[in-house]
């Protein structure tokens, strides 16, 4: 019986951990982040190649990204809301610098991410007021119900970087591991239904895997934990959260590629403070949708669009979302 190649062996190994890691990550019921969004965007992490690096340099990828989805309860603006609307269009900038690195026999390099959000609108109907000054209890008061508020707002978003981002090759198979910290430096008001920034730090610890076999098919995950610390505006602690982006695909020709792309959300610790009114409401998030992506070739180097659509499946008190891509990617 032919012996099964070293590398073979490795890659089948990682396989097998994220395979374990999907059936992990399938959703269940958690506890809900404030407001029913968090610094996870789905499918922002990446679609095609997500633990591939090919060469050191210098790569920059510009997403712009348009979504429309509702939620059935959420604390927002200082109001418990039966039903929120969002529609949101974001343009989202990341560059990165990769150093080949000997040593480690792969590449070390860092990286930053500036989200501007072009246009928020958020509507809804608000069943209790949580924040007046005469109802510190967080009880409701009878007159408060039924309110409705919309707003409109667009600008700076919350930055974030990578302050390490390191990568291996092995043949088929291909890691990257690659922290994110989130910086609250979008516009916030605790009492405003648009807010641009999240008014916490979030700290977010990944690791992608792709296998692009000889066959040119491909299977990408990137699995991440994202750690949150309080909003002080509410003293709101939003519970951690396991994430999971996975791209499958198949690649036609070395410049078009097409197949189907998703994620997994949920939640691992409850919401706790005293900004926390609703309590441990529970939710569940997936999505998945077709991505497609084609390189030209520009001066010597190959500029890549890609598009993808991701539907959520279905969603407990947090956001059922329709996400679209437009976005680009090059290397220098």
């Amino acid at each position: 019986m032919p012996s099964i190649p070293l590398r073979t062996h490795h890659c089948l190994s990682w396989l097998v951990v994220c395979l374990a890691a999907c059936l992990f990550l399938a959703p269940r019921q958690a506890a809900a982040v404030e407001g029913g969004t968090s610094h996870y965007i789905q499918g922002a992490y990446g679609d095609f190649l997500m633990g591939y690096i090919p060469a050191p340099g210098f790569y920059t990828r510009n997403d712009t990204i348009y979504q429309a989805g509702q939620i059935d309860g959420a604390l927002k603006g200082g109001r418990a809301y039966a039903k929120l609307d969002v529609y949101s269009t974001l343009n989202l900038t990341k560059l990165s610098y990769m150093f080949d690195v000997p040593a480690i026999d792969g590449f070390l390099g860092i990286g930053a991410g500036v989200p501007i959000i072009i246009n928020l609108h958020v509507s809804g109907n608000a069943s209790a007021n949580y924040l007046s000054r005469d109802n510190l209890a967080g009880v409701p008061l009878p007159d408060q119900k039924s309110v409705g508020g919309y707003g409109n707002r667009g600008g700076l978003s919350d930055i974030f970087f990578m302050p390490v981002i390191a990568g291996w090759n092995f043949g088929e198979c291909h890691l990257v591991a690659m922290p994110i910290v989130f910086l609250p430096t979008g516009y916030y008001n605790a009492s405003k239904l648009t807010n641009l920034g999240m008014n916490y730090f979030s700290f977010d610890g990944n690791v992608a895997f792709t296998w692009l076999s000889k066959t040119n098919f491909e299977l990408s995950l990137n699995a991440g934990y994202m750690i949150n610390t309080v909003n002080p505006a509410t003293n709101y602690l939003s519970g951690n959260l396991l994430h999971l982006d996975w791209t499958t695909a198949y690649h036609f020709t070395p410049r078009f590629a097409l197949g189907a792309t998703g994620y997994l959300l949920t939640q691992t610790t409850p919401d706790t403070g005293s900004g926390a009114k609703l309590g441990a409401f529970q939710s569940s998030g997936s999505g998945i949708g077709p991505v497609a992506s084609y390189a030209i070739p520009i001066g010597g180097k190959d500029l890549v669009f890609i598009a993808k659509w991701i539907h959520d499946l279905g969603s407990q008190h947090s956001f059922l979302m329709d996400t679209l891509y437009a976005s680009f990617a090059i290397k220098f």
